[in-house]
């Protein structure tokens, strides 16, 4: 009864390490998306360009400060700022992104639902300096 005991002990470790050690590498990889200039699912990225052209910036989780990101590439706007630098959208996460003409959720807000695309209207083409996967304020 007792080895009986000591294996089932053995084997919820085991499992627990097996379980732990996959969640980790899960993190791993959620954790380096995003900001790398390739809008992969998951994502939402701001454009340099309108109709979805030049670098993409992409974000994985919220960014309450653009301030001195840069887009990473490739293609127009390569390296140019991304706070109030920005054209277009595409939305390819699962959830609504906000944007806002401020740091901090501050300024003029706009909503973006799952699967947007398209270009910035007027008032926040090349002025938005936040974005958030949640209300930012």
């Amino acid at each position: 009864m007792q080895r009986t005991a000591l294996r089932r002990v053995a084997a919820t470790a085991v499992t627990l390490v097996a379980l732990g050690a996959g969640a980790l590498a899960t993190a791993g990889t959620a954790s380096a998306a995003g900001k790398n200039g390739g809008l992969e699912s998951g994502e939402f990225g701001l454009y340099y360009n309108s109709d979805q052209g030049g670098a993409v910036w992409d974000l994985f989780v919220e960014d309450p400060n653009f301030w001195g990101e840069r887009f990473p590439g490739p293609g127009n706007g390569t390296y140019e700022l991304v706070n109030d630098n920005t054209a277009s959208y595409n939305n390819r996460d699962s959830n609504r992104w906000w944007v806002y003409t401020d740091a901090g959720a501050g300024g003029y807000e706009g909503s973006l639902p799952a699967g947007y695309i398209g270009n910035a209207s007027a008032t926040f083409k090349n002025q938005i300096s936040s974005a958030y996967y949640y209300k930012g304020r």
